[in-house]
């Protein structure tokens, strides 16, 4: 019989070796698998620390009906939150960093929950949809486990980022998010119904803001949309009947449907710009001042978008 040649036997050597290197890759950069997820047992609630928690996981069957407490182990087993926190009484729910069998926040998981103060969200989650914290009004504390590698909420912050296109995205905040100056993007949804907040300071210069970004903050008054973001996007501000003043930068270049609906206190409207960004439908009414650069007045008197401000003034 004839020996095989030892660059032959060599080269399948080297192919095991690839093949065997670019398995343990995919195992490593893969998500645990919740089955094969090991915590030690430690008591996460019971009526007397979180009532909310205890009833809920009664009512979903996480816990037995004559339970006394709540462990991790339960909380581990939770593979899919579906509704059950939807429009729910939970005021705090710091426990769910022990929840690591749930990988995915759906659009809308925590909606509704008017409630809801605080909440850290649990290692093991990779993938937050947009709006998943949207109308929780009462929310002042939103963390991410610093064991997440998808999520963090760095610096402190008092949200949700991540990395998205190369740079850096606030997914959800809350009313005490601090938008750190490195931020150029906030996610469609980001602060949608959070009706506390009154005020908020972005960066000098970002690159996009989602669709019904800040949708329904009631509490907000004044608005300076950041160098660099070229559109506001459709409902931005819809719902933001509190909104009296809104500036727009160089950089816009069109204002997109509702974009600013039902704000019905809306009384100036700063327009940096020399010449007039596209109006699509953004506003329900033509009533607010609009202000607009020197020399600029009759540009913006006869341009189809802004004609029918009937109060136009350079500054």
């Amino acid at each position: 019989m004839k020996e095989k040649s030892p660059w032959i036997l060599g080269g399948l050597v080297i192919i095991a070796v690839f093949v065997l290197c670019f398995w343990a890759i995919d195992y490593v950069g893969s998500p645990d698998d919740p089955d094969d997820i090991e915590v030690e047992e430690v008591v996460i609630a019971t009526d007397q620390s979180n009532a909310e928690l205890m009833a809920l996981a009664r009512s979903q069957g996480w816990i037995a009906s004559d339970a006394t407490e709540m462990t991790s182990i339960d909380a581990v087993n939770v593979k899919d939150l579906g509704t059950a926190l939807q429009n729910s009484n939970l005021k705090h729910f710091d426990e769910f960093r022990y929840f690591l069998g749930v990988q995915e926040l759906q659009p809308e998981t925590f909606a509704g929950s008017a409630s809801l103060e605080s909440i850290t969200v649990p290692r093991s989650v990779v993938t937050i949809n947009y709006g998943a914290f949207a109308d929780c009004p009462g929310l002042t504390s939103l963390s991410v486990d610093t064991a997440n590698t998808h999520y963090d909420s760095r610096e402190d912050c008092n949200g949700i980022v991540c990395t998205w296109k190369g740079k850096l995205m606030l997914v959800a905040g809350c009313q005490n998010t601090r938008i750190l100056d490195g931020i150029r993007y906030l996610a469609p949804q980001a602060f949608r119904g959070t009706r506390g907040m009154t005020e908020i300071a972005l960066p000098e210069k970002m690159d996009e803001i989602g669709v019904q970004a800040f949708r329904d903050c009631t509490g907000l008054t004044a608005f300076a949309v950041p160098q660099g973001v070229r559109f506001v996007e459709d409902s931005t501000f819809m719902g933001c009947t509190s909104l009296q003043s809104i500036t727009l930068p160089k950089s816009v270049e069109r204002l997109r449907k509702d974009a600013f609906k039902d704000c019905t206190a809306l009384n100036r409207i700063v327009c940096i710009k020399k010449y007039p960004p596209i109006v699509e439908d953004a506003f329900d009414a033509r009533t607010a001042t609009l202000v607009v650069p020197k020399g600029m007045l009759n540009t913006y008197y006869v341009s189809k978008y802004w004609k029918d401000f009937p109060h136009i003034v350079e500054e």
